[in-house]
C-alpha cells in the first residue's frame, strides 16, 4: 500500500498542515538539506521534491489520495476527460432513459469503482514486490543468482506499481472535473395512488315472513242431499264389500 505520509514527513509537518505550516517547514529544513550548509544532494532532493508536491493544491491532493508523486501535466487531465466522455458514450449508445435520470451520479459511480478496482491492483502489486523481497533475503550463496532475479522482479513489480499509481490519480481527476458538472433531468411522475374503497353501507334486513295459513281441507263432492264430506273423510278407503265371483254361462 501506498505510504501516503512519507512527504510530509520529509518536512517534518503533519498530513493536515496549512500552507503556510509546509513553506515554513520547507525554509527551515533547506539551511540544512543543502550541500552548502553541510547535507547531501540526495537530502535537498527529497526534500525539495516533497515541497514541489505538497505546496501544489493539486498535486497534494492527488498524492493524499492515491500516494502519487508524479506530475499532474495537461496529459492527466485529457486523459481524465477521455474517462468521462467514455461513460457519456456508453449511455448515449443504450437505450438508457436519460431525460428522466440524473447522469451525474452513474457516471461518477463507475468512475469511483474503476478508481478502487485500479487502488486493489496497486495493493496487490505492492504485496507481490514485498514477498519477492522478503524470499530474495533468505537465499545464501556468494554468488546469489536467485536473489538477483527476484530483487530485480521486486523492482520490476514496484515500477508497476508506479505506473498503475499513476492511472489512479487520473481517475481521481475525472471525478474532480466531474463535479463541476450538473445534468438537467425531469423526474418521472409519481406513481398514482388507488383511491380508497368506500365502506359499504350495512345491508338491511330482510323482513320477516308472515306465518303461512293453515291449509284447510278441500270439501269432496257428494250426491245431492248429502252432507259435504271433507277431504280427509273422503280420503279414508272404503271398507270391502262381499266377494264374488262372476260366473260365464
Amino acid at each position: 500500500m501506498a505510504d501516503k505520509r512519507k512527504l510530509y514527513r520529509e518536512l517534518a509537518v503533519e498530513p493536515d498542515a496549512t500552507p503556510a505550516e509546509i513553506d515554513k517547514a520547507y525554509r527551515q529544513r533547506a539551511r540544512t538539506a543543502h550541500p552548502d550548509a553541510g547535507g547531501t544532494a540526495e537530502a535537498f532532493h527529497a526534500l525539495s521534491h516533497a515541497y514541489a508536491i505538497l505546496s501544489d493544491p493539486d498535486r497534494r491532493k492527488a498524492y493524499d489520495e492515491t500516494g502519487f508523486e508524479g506530475e499532474l501535466t495537461d496529459d492527466i487531465v485529457s486523459r481524465a476527460m477521455e474517462r468521462i466522455h467514455a461513460l457519456v458514450a456508453s449511455v448515449l449508445e443504450s437505450d438508457l432513459p436519460f431525460e428522466t435520470v440524473d447522469l451525474i451520479a452513474p457516471i461518477r459511480d463507475t468512475l469511483t469503482k474503476q478508481k478502487a478496482d485500479i487502488g486493489a491492483g496497486i495493493r496487490k502489486l505492492e504485496r507481490q514486490a514485498k514477498r519477492a523481497e522478503a524470499m530474495a533475503a533468505r537465499f545464501r550463496k556468494r554468488d546469489n543468482i536467485i536473489r538477483k532475479v527476484l530483487e530485480r522482479r521486486a523492482a520490476d513489480t514496484r515500477e508497476q506499481a508506479e505506473k498503475t499509481r499513476r492511472e489512479e490519480a487520473i481517475f481521481a481527476k475525472a471525478i474532480e472535473l466531474l463535479a463541476d458538472y450538473s445534468f438537467d433531468f425531469e423526474p418521472p411522475p409519481p406513481p398514482k395512488t388507488a383511491e380508497p374503497i368506500k365502506a359499504s353501507e350495512p345491508a338491511r334486513p330482510a323482513p320477516a315472513a308472515k306465518p303461512a295459513e293453515p291449509i284447510r281441507p278441500v270439501p269432496t263432492a257428494t250426491k245431492p242431499g248429502e252432507p259435504v264430506k271433507h277431504a280427509e273423510a273422503a280420503a279414508k278407503p272404503a271398507k270391502p264389500g262381499p266377494r264374488t265371483l262372476n260366473l260365464v254361462r
